[in-house]
């Protein structure tokens, strides 16, 4: 398409291919010229979603919620928020991509991002990134023209603020963006009391031996991100916080859909356990996604029995020190503004939903 970030978006009228896609050709504004260019652009729906996203190369550039191991994990597990979708554009062996979820029909359904409302942050997924440019532009028109032709409302939460997709709808005055706090900690200027920290490890350790652990690689199976699923739920059942958790954690098929995504990124050192250890027992338990360099912290357990002892914040203090030693720059903490992000430092930063509202 070749255009700016923003502009409007001219084309060729479409062309069908023998696989249903389109051909969109860019258009000179001034002299009317059809660019010889063209890009195959098509929604895949269901069975062919599915596969394309199986098919997904290792090298992909994608955010941990755009990856398959999360994308085909929320869409075998999680039906009751919609059927899978694609919208791809390509061009010969590169493409761009956002991995979707649709609910309803035409007329009165919805487009998200696969596995929403659960991800942290989003952005479209990349081949040969050297060639993305035009791609891009002529995916954000396809999912405009998703929206236009079809009655469908696009709605992508939790974007990326510095993403390739957050930079091109930036520009475009058919896109309502809205911030969103996701806070960010950087481990070497956490607002961490080393002698409180201390304070702490000895009175709890006054109850046995603590230690600290990771659980990553063949050790995070789908059965041990079952059981951390299962220990989070019966912590907020004891607190009596249950009805807090969002109605998408209590659907039948959470736990899998955690099990089997934690395990897939585990596999790729894209998913880590943090454990704070009392004894040999478990009391406290952080699940970080992303690289090692790049960790978001994305759901945390503790145990009820020793709330008293601050074991969450024991853990979270010790893992941004370990951090710190690791020349880690940042632990990114995912949407909400939750006190002990603040406690611990957190800047003001954030992700963007994104909306098509055309003028």
């Amino acid at each position: 398409m070749g255009n700016e970030a923003g502009a409007a978006r001219t084309r060729s009228p479409p062309r069908m291919t023998l696989d249903g896609a389109i051909l969109l050709g860019s258009i000179n504004a001034d002299t009317g010229e059809v660019s010889e260019q063209l890009h195959s652009a098509i929604v895949l729906r269901s069975s062919d979603a599915v596969e394309f996203v199986n098919n997904w190369p290792a090298g992909i550039i994608a955010t941990e919620f755009c990856r398959p191991e999360w994308v085909l994990s929320a869409w075998n597990n999680l039906p009751e928020l919609g059927k899978p979708a694609v919208a791809v554009v390509r061009d010969d062996d590169a493409w761009a991509a956002v991995a979707l979820t649709e609910a309803g029909g035409p007329g009165a359904g919805t487009l998200t991002f696969a596995g929403q409302p659960l991800g942290d942050e989003h952005d479209l997924v990349l081949h040969r990134p050297h060639r993305a440019g035009e791609l891009v532009n002529a995916l954000v028109g396809l999912l405009e023209d998703i929206a236009a032709e079809d009655s469908m409302k696009v709605t992508l939460d939790a974007l990326a603020p510095d993403g390739r997709l957050t930079r091109e709808l930036r520009g475009s005055p058919q896109w309502a963006l809205e911030a969103e706090a996701a806070p960010v900690i950087t481990p070497a200027l956490a607002r961490v009391n080393a002698a409180r920290h201390a304070r702490r490890m000895r009175y709890l350790g006054g109850r046995g031996p603590l230690t600290f652990g990771v659980v990553t690689g063949d050790e995070l199976t789908v059965a041990e991100g079952e059981r951390f699923l299962r220990t989070r739920f019966e912590n907020w059942t004891r607190q009596g916080r249950i009805d807090q958790l969002p109605a998408v954690e209590r659907l039948p098929g959470f736990p899998r859909f955690m099990g089997t995504m934690m395990c897939g990124l585990a596999q790729r050192n894209m998913a880590r356990l943090w454990v704070l250890e009392l004894d040999g027992l478990r009391i406290a338990e952080d699940l970080h996604v992303g690289p090692p360099e790049d960790p978001l912290l994305y759901m945390r357990s503790y145990s009820t029995d020793f709330r008293k002892y601050s074991p969450g914040r024991i853990l979270l203090e010790e893992t941004l020190g370990q951090l710190t030693a690791r020349d880690c720059a940042r632990l990114r903490t995912g949407r909400g503004d939750e006190l002990y992000k603040l406690d611990a430092g957190a800047g003001q930063e954030c992700v963007l939903r994104a909306e098509f509202a055309p003028k």
